[in-house]
């Protein structure tokens, strides 16, 4: 025991914990180094604006922004053209690391099917809210001779009539025909001044 202590106190032990304090020190440093080099430590990447970028157009317009992307949902959106990026996270502008994933939402290039909701027996009112809270566009509303003034007598689709329940694309425009109690010749009207007809509120 005197000897081991004599030893750990002697300038060769000393010297031998220093040089390998040292060369720790050294290794721990170069880890550290290539680590934040493997890892772009403190390197950011300002994210660009994929809105409006068609999807074929994704691949080249990312090379050099050293972000990546991912589609991970497609939205039907009638006021868009298909196969367009119309919101992203993180959002335009933010700062990401380097390599950062972007996460895209695509307009749809199919619309999605749906049931054609009964229209007819209702007002020209009702029907026209509906057409349009089920993603349908108003098309030409029509009066004919009927029973009822003002109600929706038929509903047509590409000109043919359609019944509830049959399946149609969402954003298809329905046109309607609604009653009227003389004999006088039908006439077409604006959609907008049927709803708008004092009888029919």
């Amino acid at each position: 025991m005197k000897d081991f202590f004599g030893y750990i106190k002697s300038k060769v032990f000393i010297k031998h914990l220093a040089i390998s304090t040292i060369s720790l020190a050294v290794v721990l440093w170069i880890l550290f180094k290539l680590l934040g080099v493997y890892t772009h430590h403190g390197e950011t990447a300002e994210v660009p604006d994929f809105k409006g970028k068609k999807i074929a157009e994704l691949d080249n317009f990312v090379s050099d922004k050293h972000v990546g992307y991912i589609i991970i949902d497609s939205i039907y959106s009638p006021e868009e053209a298909p196969g367009v990026v119309i919101k992203q996270d993180p959002e335009p502008k933010s700062l990401v690391k380097h390599n950062r994933v972007i996460y895209l939402y695509v307009t749809s290039t199919q619309a999605p099917q749906m049931a054609m909701p009964k229209l007819v027996d209702r007002s020209t009112r009702q029907a026209v809210f509906m057409i349009e809270s089920y993603g349908l566009k108003v098309g030409k509303i029509t009066e004919i001779s009927g029973d009822c003034k003002g109600c929706v007598l038929k509903q047509f689709f590409n000109g043919k009539e359609i019944a509830a329940g049959e399946v149609i694309k969402k954003g298809s425009k329905i046109d309607l025909a609604v009653g009227r109690k003389d004999d006088e010749y039908a006439l077409p009207v604006d959609s907008a001044a049927v709803v708008n007809d004092p009888e029919t509120n």
